[in-house]
């Protein structure tokens, strides 16, 4: 499977906060915690996961723009390659949500090779992103553009993601701290594979190059973490083993992404330089 391909699958978790609902949350074991900490959590009005749910969504409405630095690792192994590569990537982003727009720093490095650095501006005047391999900035066509700011859209409406999500509450552990709030999810089987390869089919598409139905996902974890006093999303873990089926070759990725959101309603502007999409060449569709 081409690296691209692999390195696609972490931006599902970029656009799915998971809910839970029916119980409280419980204080996570801290063995340094003072006994006036603990007072004074145990005192505080334990809110049960579907206040928490609901505010979360609240908050969501008011969201402007955030910025998201992402750490992705990756160790793949493939029956044609059984020798375990190790990927890394950094991704970096600011991203403001009417109009849609997007400036995104990512950073690959690959074992013995150099690190491949790229910058992609998506707004509603175009996606550009430089490609690092030919040293120059290419632009996707209209169509395509349009495309893709329209799927970007349904994607960053967290309300609805969290309404879609109702249905796995049972699964959920729901816990707190002096400051957040951590609901955690341990799934794997045909109940979460569905509903991820639905996420891949609607915003990834034929991007993968692989029949979703050849895709396997398994061992997943997610751990989210909400800031009690605003209950904006401040940091997401996901771990998760993917094997996908290409002819005769079956490759196996196992996956490490922590991200952390920050400077809500802080990013004011996004704007494609102008020597950016004067020297940009446009890719042509294949007839």
């Amino acid at each position: 499977m081409k690296l691209k391909k692999l390195l696609a699958i972490p931006f599902l978790a970029l656009f799915t906060v998971l809910g839970a609902c029916g119980q409280e949350a419980a204080p996570v074991s801290d063995a340094g915690k003072s006994k006036e900490n603990e007072k004074s959590q145990a005192s505080e009005k334990s809110l049960t996961v579907e206040e928490v749910f609901e505010k979360t969504i609240a908050a969501s409405r008011d969201l402007k723009s955030v910025s998201v630095k992402m750490d992705n690792n990756q160790t793949i192994t493939s029956s044609n390659n059984p020798e375990p590569v190790d990927v890394k990537s950094t991704i970096e982003m600011d991203v403001i949500q009417n109009p849609i727009a997007l400036y995104q720093v990512m950073t690959i490095e690959v074992p013995g090779e150099e690190s491949v650095k790229s910058e992609t501006y998506f707004t509603d005047k175009g996606f550009y992103m430089f490609e690092p391999t030919e040293n120059k900035w290419v632009k996707l066509p209209e169509e395509m553009s349009a495309e893709i700011l329209k799927v970007t859209k349904e994607q960053g409406d967290p309300a609805a993601e969290l309404k879609k999500m109702q249905s796995y509450v049972e699964d959920f552990k729901f816990e707190q701290d002096d400051s957040s709030y951590f609901l955690t999810l341990n799934a794997s089987g045909e109940k979460f594979n569905s509903l991820v390869q639905e996420e891949m089919s609607k915003s990834l598409g034929q991007d993968l190059g692989v029949a979703l139905e050849n895709v396997d996902i398994s061992d997943v974890n997610f751990k989210y973490t909400i800031d009690k006093k605003s209950f904006n999303l401040t940091a997401m873990a996901i771990n998760m083993t993917i094997k996908t089926v290409e002819g005769e070759e079956e490759v196996t990725m196992k996956q490490t992404t922590n991200a952390i959101f920050s400077n809500y309603n802080g990013v004011d502007e996004i704007a494609i330089p102008e020597d950016v999409m004067k020297s940009a060449e446009e890719i042509q569709l294949p007839q």
